[in-house]
C-alpha cells in the first residue's frame, strides 16, 4: 500500500509523445473528478492535446501521484524523470503491449474504487545509477530497463572490456553489451537471448549483443556489484532507450543498483507469472 500520510487530491498525468488522447484524457479527469481529485497534465503532454500544463519537475512537487498514460517508453520517462522526488506512478495502456503497465484504459474506473480503499500494492522496482566518466566531466543518471553498450555503425565491431567492483572478468566481442535491471530482463535483454528475471529479484543481467563467440553468455550477477564497461572503439551507450551518449566522449561507464527503487502502482491480487502469460502468449499456439 501507499504510506498513510499519501492522499490522491492531486494527480500529474503524463500522456504518450505524439499521440492525441484528448478522449483518453477527459475519460481519466471524470473517473477522477468522482473522488475529488484533480488531474494536472504534463506540459508537452498538454501541448498534443490544446491545454496547458506543468513542467514534469514543477509537476512531481505539488502531485501526490502520477499517472503514466501510454506504453512502455511512456512509462520508463515519467519514471526517469521523476524518480528523485519518489513519487507512486501508476502506468495505463494506451498502446499495443505495454508489459510495464498495470492497467489497461477500461480498467481504471473499476480500480479507482480500490485506489481510494488502498486495496492495492506498492511495488519497488529496482534502478541503476548510471556515471559516464572522463577526468573531471561526469554525468549521472538512472535506468530503469537497462545501460546497452553497442556498436555505432553496422559495419563495426564493439570490443568491451567489462570489470566487476574494479576486477577485470570479460572482453566481449561483437555488436556490444548490455546490462539490465531485472525490470528490463523482458525488453532487451530477452530479445539478445538473455535470461527472464521476475522484478523483486535482486539481481543485474548482463547480456552480451550477437556476439562472435558462442562461449558468451548471459550471467546474473548480485545486484551489489558495481560494473564498469569501457570500450575503445566507435561505441555509444545508450540508457533505456531514450538517451544516448558517444563514449569517444567518456573513458568509462559505471553502473550500479540505485539506493531507492521506482514505486510502480499495481493490483492489490497479482501474479507475475499472469503477466507473462497474457503479455508474452505463454500457452498459446
Amino acid at each position: 500500500m501507499l504510506e498513510k500520510s499519501i492522499n490522491p487530491k492531486i494527480i500529474g498525468l503524463v500522456l504518450r509523445k505524439d499521440t492525441h488522447l484528448k478522449n483518453e484524457y477527459e475519460k481519466i479527469k471524470s473517473i477522477f473528478a468522482f473522488y475529488n481529485s484533480e488531474i494536472i497534465l504534463e506540459e508537452n503532454s498538454a501541448k498534443t492535446i490544446g491545454l496547458n500544463g506543468l513542467p514534469i519537475q514543477k509537476l512531481c512537487t505539488v502531485c501526490d501521484l502520477l499517472i503514466s498514460l501510454g506504453g512502455d517508453g511512456t512509462l520508463l520517462w515519467t519514471v526517469r524523470e521523476s524518480f528523485r522526488f519518489q513519487i507512486p506512478i501508476l502506468g495505463i495502456c494506451a498502446g499495443r503491449l505495454g508489459y510495464l503497465t498495470a492497467l489497461k484504459i477500461d480498467e481504471l474506473e473499476s480500480f479507482a474504487v480500490q485506489l481510494y480503499r488502498k486495496e492495492y500494492k506498492i511495488n519497488i522496482r529496482a534502478m541503476f545509477d548510471v556515471t559516464l566518466k572522463r577526468g573531471d566531466k561526469e554525468i549521472r543518471s538512472t535506468a530503469f530497463n537497462e545501460v546497452v553498450f553497442s556498436r555505432a555503425k553496422i559495419a563495426s565491431m564493439a570490443t568491451v572490456e567489462a570489470y566487476a567492483n574494479g576486477e577485470h572478468f570479460n572482453s566481449y566481442f561483437g555488436d556490444g553489451v548490455l546490462l539490465s535491471t531485472p525490470n528490463g530482463s523482458t525488453a532487451y535483454n530477452l530479445s539478445c537471448g538473455g535470461p527472464i528475471v521476475l522484478p523483486q529479484t535482486q539481481a543485474m543481467i548482463l547480456t552480451p549483443i550477437c556476439p562472435h563467440s558462442l562461449t558468451q553468455r548471459s550471467i546474473v550477477l548480485f545486484n551489489e556489484y558495481e560494473i564498469t564497461l569501457k570500450s575503445k572503439d566507435n561505441t555509444v551507450v545508450i540508457i533505456d532507450g531514450q538517451d544516448v551518449y558517444d563514449m569517444q566522449d567518456f573513458d568509462f561507464v559505471s553502473v550500479k543498483y540505485a539506493k531507492d527503487g521506482a514505486k510502480l502502482i499495481g493490483k492489490a491480487v497479482q501474479s507475475d507469472f499472469i503477466a507473462l502469460k497474457e503479455k508474452l502468449s505463454w500457452g498459446h499456439r
